[in-house]
Parts: C-alpha cells; structure tokens; sequence
C-alpha cells in the first residue's frame, strides 16, 4: 500500500510541475506584446472525421511560407504568426487540397477556424454516391501505416501475411525486424506477450478481415515498454455512429489442402453505451518440409530430410462495452479469447555415410496440442479540463495455457535399409500455464507548444513449464528420460516510469523522453532445485528532433537506449527434440541485451523517405551450437556475447500515378550485423540488400487489383548464412451492393518461391538447412456489411501486457 501510495504521488508531482511552469511563462509573456494564433481542424468531406498528421500551409502575401503538422485528432495550430494577410491550404495523401483560405491575423487577436473539409481524390460523382480509395501503404508522420481493409491480398488471410508485407520488415525465426532493429508486436497498443513459434501461430490465428490498420513506428516514444527497439501496432477494427451494425465474413482456399474461414462481427451503439462482439473460425492443413547436410570429420555426413502435415483450427471471440460516465469520461471492459488446436502427423529420415550408406534411422511424430489464451481488460479515462490534460488508467490479465503431446517412433537401420530390431519409442507431455497481470496509469497534459506525457506501470508475469519426457528404447518398458524432463518456474515483475516532453521551437519539432525500468526476476527449476534470482534498474532516455525545412523537406535525427528482453521459452532449460541428430535447448543463465540506437531520417513532399540506421548492442543474445561430445548430437541454444553492431538504410518511395487510381509503394534496403566476437565463424558478417514493392490499382465497375513481392539477397549473422529469399502475390477484389459486399481472389506466393535456406558456420559446425513451408493458396474471400456502417467505433485502448505476450514462446 506503501509503494502505491508513492506511485500516486509521483504522478501528482508529474502533472503539476508542468502547469506551474504555464503559469510562470505566460505570467512573463503577458509583459511582452502578443501575437496571434491561428488554430483549426482537417477533416474528411463525407464523414467528418478527423484527418490526423494532416500538412498544413499558410502562405503570407510575400516571403516564406509556413507550415505545420496536425495532431492524430486532426487538429492544427499556428503559434505566433506576425499579424497581415495569408492562405492557407491543407493536404492529406489520398485527398484533394483544400480551396485555399483567406486569413487575415491582427495583433494580439487568435483566429478559429474550425473545420477545413477535404474530398478524397480519388471521388466518382454518380447521382449523390461519392467512393473514395484509401492506398494500402501510408506515410504518416513517425509511422508507417497499413490500410488492410484496402489489400485485396489481405482478404481471407490473417494478421501474418499482412506484417510481412510492410515496407522494411523482415521475417526471422516467427517474430519480425525492422531496419535490423527487433520488433515488439502490440495488439490495439497492448503487447502481446508472445514470440517466436507462439507469436506466428496466434497471428495465423487472427483473420485479416477483423483488422483496420497496422502501424509500423521505427522509433518509439519514452511513453513505450523499453524492450524491442521498434513496435508494430495491430489495429482492430470498429465501427462508427450511432445505431446497430454488423459484417459478416465467409472464404475457402486451396494449397496442397483445403481451408476456409468464417466470422462475424456486431457493434451497437445508443448515445452513451457501445456494446460490441465478434466470432471468427480458420481451419487449415498445412504441408511443411526439411532437409539438413552435416560433416561430422573422417568423412562421415548426415543428411536428414522430414516432412510435416498440419490440421489447425483456429477460433477467437471478443466481447466488449464503452460507458461515457459524463461528457469527459469513459469506462469500458473488455474481454478475448483464443481456442486453438493442432494435429500433426510427420516423418524424418536420416542417413550416416561415408563414401556409402552406414546406418539410417526413421523417426514418426504424431502429435496433438491445444491452446487457450483469454484476456481481460477494464479502463478508465477522463479530460481533467478544458486545456486538455487527460488521465488514462488500465487494469489488464493475459493467459496463455497449453497442453502438449507428443509421441516419436524411432526405428533403426543398417547399411543395407535392414531395420536392426524393435523400434524405439519417446514421448513428451508438456503442459504450459502462463499468465500476465499490470496496471498502469497515464497522464497527458499540453505544454504552451508542446505535450507533457507521464505515466506509471507495474507488470507480474509467471510461466510455469511442466516438460515430461517418457521412453522406452528398444521394446524396454517406459521410464522417464530425465535427460530431458525438467519443470521450471519463471518469475518476472517490471516496474516503470516514464515521463516525455514534446515541443516545437520554430521550424524544429523535439521530443525527449525517459523511462524507468527496475526489474526483478526469479528461475527455478523443481527438478533440480536450482534458483536463479537477478535485480537491476534501468533508465533508457530517447531523444529525437525534425527539422521541417520547407512544406516538403523533413530532416529527422533520434536517439533511444533499449532493452531487448529475452522470450520466456530461452530461459527455461527444457529439452525439445527435432530429431534423433538435433536437440534445442534453453539457458536459465541468459540475460537481456541492451543497444544504443541512433537514426538519421529524410521525407520529401510525402513522397519519399530514407532512413539510416545504426546500433551498438552489449550482452548481444546470439543462437549458439555445440555437439554434444561422443555423439552426432547438435544442440541449438542461446548465449550472451560481449557486443554487436548493426547497420541498415532503407529508402521508401511513394509514388500515385494515373490520377491516383494507381498507387506504388517501393522500398529499397540494406542491413549489416556484426558479433564482435573470436568464436570461429560467429564474428562472419555479410551485408544484405532487399526490395519490395506493391502497386494497387482501382479500376472502373468497382474493381480493384493489387501487386506485391519481395527479395532479399544473402545475409550472415552470427554464424548463421541466409540464402537469398524471393516471394510474390496477387489479388483482385469486386465490390457490390454501393460497396456494401466485396468478393475477393487472390493467390500467394505464387512462384512458390518462399522458403528459409541457411548454413550453419558457428563453433565448428557445417551443416546446410532448408526449411519450406507451405505458402501458395489460392483463396476466395466475400463480406457482406450490414445495419448501420456509420456506427461510432469502441474506444482504441491501450493495456499494458503486449511486450511480455510477445515473449510467450514454445
């Protein structure tokens, strides 16, 4: 109760600092003459909602203009502006500029314009009907922005494949990167807790039609959980206005296998509550292969190949209310869930030669595994006055549970494919239960020309992994393999303040924040009695500054220190088996790396941007291999080195052709990393070039096409050798029904071409591995909207579990 009282005071003290220091500045400017302000609001002609980081110009009757950048609520301001006669126009990609406007500011006297309207530019007049096409891809400031509800490609798939389409984010290992910086994932501005295999199979999870946007921020504020230098934001969809509304979503697809989707979604609302749910199905089958090559020494290789069938169902259900307690208060709950289950069936084949055949062995896997993940959410939010000075406080409880088994035939051979006796049998049952529990309160308040952003959080996660390996070799009864069966117990609370400031001084727009992290961890490991227990407190500053040269040049250059924490999974020490010749394995010795993050950033005129990276990574978490002496045995785990240095520079270009009906959005890339290490082969750096682009095109009677694809030529890291990558996909989409139905045909990956080739160079290991997932789908996708489409949306709220979700890991 101590420590919580202490925490209120803290934020007390945050919020009143900054308006004693209003006080005393405009007790001082009242004693110099005034000039004028100029403030106003840019807003969409059809709708009326706000059009956020609008450009706004005004241009005086002689020398330069000026010019500003509205807020995410559409709002825009001019401070002191020398008195005379101006016009001024705002523009918004995708739209027309406004008419231009007659200003006229006198001395001492504010000017309120209100509302500046803007008709989308892709407008067709027919009768009173106008449709607008929003792009896919946009540049906002600080952000890139994902409109998926405009991909036709997007349709029938799911939150995975849309990520990997943004512009400059790679795909390594389940989780994402971007400019070479690790990805936090965040769901409506929560992180997600989870990583590597469990981040990808709950993205798979998540149907493309229940997203609106997906926000890609390069460089997070203080405001931000420190670990993960980069954030992408998955923006869920709502509604609008008042009344009742709904859509309902139907697919089917075809790769090796069949698959199909199904959802619905309601939203209703009166003047004050807002009542929404949602229900959505997947059920696919997927086919996966593997091949390795390794050199063992005296001329002896392995080489294994093994292919894998996967039956998923998917299904997820989201229930929520908004209550407007008073016109400057809110309260709301909300609650999701995921129920997900998998089959697999799989075989591996592995052969041991010199110049001919020595042994073989073939290993079955059959294996079920079910997944459960609810979450509650409950908020509260209120504007303490009229100056805008806001307080957001959120309670939230993330778990995750899983039941795991698996059973693996092992049978033997010689040189002559003669099986050598009975088959050996292995067998784990795994279950996880894992949860996440925070609290957190945030604090805005404007600050003569900039914004004051303070807040507090207290985060409690606990992952308990019960792994239990049976085995009974060779006909023998079962016994428990203790080489491999371990439960581990991980502990985890981080406690955090933050404050940010956000100012304009003439041309230039700075931010610079701090956060507090202290942190306290606890691993124990039941089977041994081993506990590891660890404390630290951290303080991560971030500074960034754009110079707004003219209306179309932006120069921008920031700073931040991070964390990257580690996913739960590294850290517990448990056995997973891959095969008879390939193990994986945790460390409960790892720790987190830190990286000093700098960022040099160009725009012109909304069309292009560059950014050039870079990064100096200390305690670096790496993968390392080492085989296990006497035996064929490789064993992937993670490590600690000393330091690291990454490099990347991307250039994005966006570019509307023919009047805006076609859009192209291109970026070109180049990412280097370096372990500074001796380890053989670890310190082995090659730099790596990519490229993607996607072009949609709206076409006349309501059709509309899209074109992507991407490669990225060899790349070596850490031991670690990519191959090139190289994927490509195609959608065209039809709307009906004055664009109230839309049926929609698309095909991914359509050379299937997208694969994962590596070599592993590291600690004397030489081994060549390909991994191929299933990727080609050809997929049919219709929604039908209905009821009111104008309905007022759910409050976009932001809890504070994503960044532990994102580390749930298998």
């Amino acid at each position: 109760m101590k420590n919580a009282s202490a925490s209120l005071f803290l934020l007390a003290s945050l919020a009143a600092v900054p308006a004693t220091a209003t006080a005393q500045t405009t007790s001082t400017a009242a004693q110099q003459p005034t000039l004028p302000a100029l403030v106003g609001a840019a807003t969409d002609s059809l709708s009326r909602r706000p059009l956020p980081f609008a450009t706004v110009v005004l241009q005086p009757a002689s020398g330069a203009a000026l010019s500003t950048v509205g807020n995410e609520h559409g709002a825009f301001r001019f401070e002191q502006v020398p008195a005379g006669s101006y016009q001024l126009q705002v523009r918004y990609l995708g739209y027309r500029p406004s008419a231009p406007r007659a200003v006229t500011l006198t001395s001492g006297q504010p000017v309120v314009l209100g509302a500046v309207v803007l008709a989308p530019a892709a407008g067709k007049l027919q009768g009173v009907t106008v449709t607008a096409t929003k792009p896919f891809i946009e540049q906002r400031a600080g952000k890139l922005v994902l409109n998926v509800a405009a991909s036709p490609i997007a349709a029938g798939g799911n939150a995975y494949d849309v990520l990997g389409r943004a512009p400059g984010v790679l795909e390594q290992g389940g989780g994402f990167q971007l400019r070479g910086k690790m990805v936090s994932v965040l769901l409506d501005g929560k992180p997600t807790n989870m990583s590597g295999a469990e981040l990808k199979m709950m993205l798979e999870a998540m149907p493309a039609n229940t997203l609106d946007q997906v926000e890609v921020i390069a460089n997070p504020s203080a405001r931000y959980d420190a670990n993960g230098a980069a954030i992408i934001n998955i923006i869920t969809a709502k509604g609008r206005k008042l009344g009742t509304n709904g859509t309902a979503t139907a697919g089917v697809g075809v790769g090796r296998y069949g698959r199909y989707n199904a959802g619905l979604g309601l939203n209703h609302r009166t003047a004050r509550l807002n009542v929404y749910g949602s229900l959505d199905r997947q059920e696919n089958q997927v086919y996966s292969t593997t091949n390795s090559f390794r050199r063992l020494g005296e001329g002896l290789e392995i080489r294994e190949g093994g292919q894998e069938e996967r039956h998923n169902q998917n299904n997820s259900a989201k229930l929520g209310f908004d209550y407007e307690l008073s016109k400057n208060a809110s309260a709301g709950v909300l609650l999701k869930g995921m129920r997900n289950t998998r089959e697999r069936n799989g075989q591996n084949l592995a052969w041991l030669t010199t110049d001919v055949l020595q042994s073989a062995a073939q290993v079955h896997t059959a294996g079920s595994a079910q997944f459960l993940s609810p979450s509650v959410n409950v908020y509260y939010k209120t504007r303490l006055d009229t100056t805008g000075r806001t307080l957001s406080l959120n309670a939230d409880y993330f778990g995750y549970r899983k039941d795991w088994h698996n059973d693996y035939t092992t049978r033997a051979f010689d040189g002559r494919m003669t099986e050598t006796g009975p088959a050996s049998l292995l067998r784990d049952n795994s279950p996880a239960r894992n949860s996440v529990r925070s609290a957190s309160a945030d604090y805005t308040q404007p600050l003569g020309k900039g914004t004051l952003e303070a807040g507090l959080k207290t985060t409690f996660t606990t992952t308990d992994n019960d792994i239990r390996w049976e085995q009974a070799p060779a006909g023998q009864p079962w016994a428990v393999d203790l080489g491999k069966t371990n439960h581990f117990i991980y502990r985890e609370n981080v406690n955090a303040a933050y404050a940010t400031v956000n100012r304009t001084v003439r041309k230039v727009d700075m931010q610079l924040g701090l956060r507090a992290e202290q942190t306290n961890t606890t691993g124990t490991s039941l089977t041994t009695g081993q506990t590891t227990n660890r404390h630290y407190l951290n303080l991560f500053p971030s500074v960034s500054a754009q110079y707004n040269k003219s209306e179309k040049v932006q120069l921008g250059l920031a700073y931040s220190r991070k964390i990257d924490r580690f996913a739960f999974g590294i850290v517990n020490p448990f056995v997973t088996y891959i095969s008879q010749y390939r193990y994986a394995q945790g460390n409960p010795d790892i720790r987190p790396s830190f990286s000093h993050n700098f960022e040099l950033t160009h725009s012109y005129n909304n069309l292009l941007s560059t950014s050039i990276s870079y990064g100096h990574h200390t305690q670096v978490l790496v993968d390392s291999y080492h085989q296990v002496e006497g035996t064929p045995v490789v064993v992937n785990s993670f490590r600690n080195y000393g330091s690291a240095e990454s490099i990347s520079a991307s250039t994005t270009l966006m570019k509307p052709l023919l009047n805006g009906k076609w859009m192209t959005v291109t970026t070109l890339g180049l990412e280097y990393a370096r372990v500074n290490s001796l380890t053989t082969g670890l310190g082995a750096a090659r730099p790596a070039t990519y490229v993607s682009s996607n072009h949609t095109l709206t076409l006349p009677y309501g059709f509309k096409a899209e074109a992507s694809a991407m490669y990225m030529s060899p790349m070596t890291f850490g031991g670690l050798a990519f191959k090139a990558r190289f994927s490509s996909s195609l959608g065209v989409s039809r709307s009906f029904f004055k664009d109230a139905a839309m049926l929609t045909l698309n095909v991914t990956d359509v050379l299937n071409t997208q694969q994962n080739r590596y070599d592993v160079l590291a600690n004397g290991i030489n081994s060549v591995n390909r991994d191929k997932a299933e990727s080609r789908f050809v997929k049919l996708n219709f929604s039908y909207k209905f009821g009111n489409q104008r309905v007022k949306g759910s409050q976009r709220r932001n809890t504070g579990i994503e960044a532990e979700k994102s580390r749930m890991e298998n």
